[in-house]
């Protein structure tokens, strides 16, 4: 059995959609970061893009109506590079005194914080791409409209 099998028969149609919304994101969130000066700052315009290819699959391939659950879940599956900011969180918090309880606690609550943001924030931008996608699929930009139909 091939990979693509494996995709075929254990993943519902949604998410096959998402994953590769999400999957197209990735490299280019990255190169984007890469771009940008690897700075502190991370952008999701690509997860966008993702969350757009995704709505737009499930909206042509009526798996959904409007196609939002899939670029939510390219959302999630495209913020997944913002997960290297979570190793600058754990270098920080080495130089931070008080007792060790207090440490792991507060390392716990920052990264977990941290982490909903990131997935929520990239959600929201799939989800947000999805419905542009979805809107996308129902316009009909590439028909030929016949003049001699009249």
């Amino acid at each position: 059995m091939t990979w693509i099998d494996f995709l075929q028969r254990r993943v519902s149609a949604t998410w096959q959609c998402a994953l590769i919304g999400g999957i197209i994101s990735l490299p280019l969130t990255i190169g984007l970061y890469w771009l940008s000066g690897m700075g502190n700052e991370l952008s999701l315009n690509m997860v966008f893009v993702g969350g757009l290819i995704a709505g737009f699959l499930a909206k042509t391939r009526v798996i959904d109506a409007n196609g939002a659950a899939a670029g939510l879940r390219a959302g999630i599956v495209g913020a997944a590079p913002g997960l290297w900011f979570l190793v600058d969180v754990f270098e920080a918090f080495t130089v931070v005194s008080g007792p060790l309880w207090f440490r792991s606690a507060a390392l716990v609550l920052v990264i977990g914080t941290i982490a909903v943001v990131l997935f929520g924030l990239g959600a929201l931008v799939g989800f947000l791409g999805a419905k542009v996608g979805g809107w996308l699929a129902e316009k009909d930009f590439f028909q030929q409209h016949s003049f001699l139909s009249n």
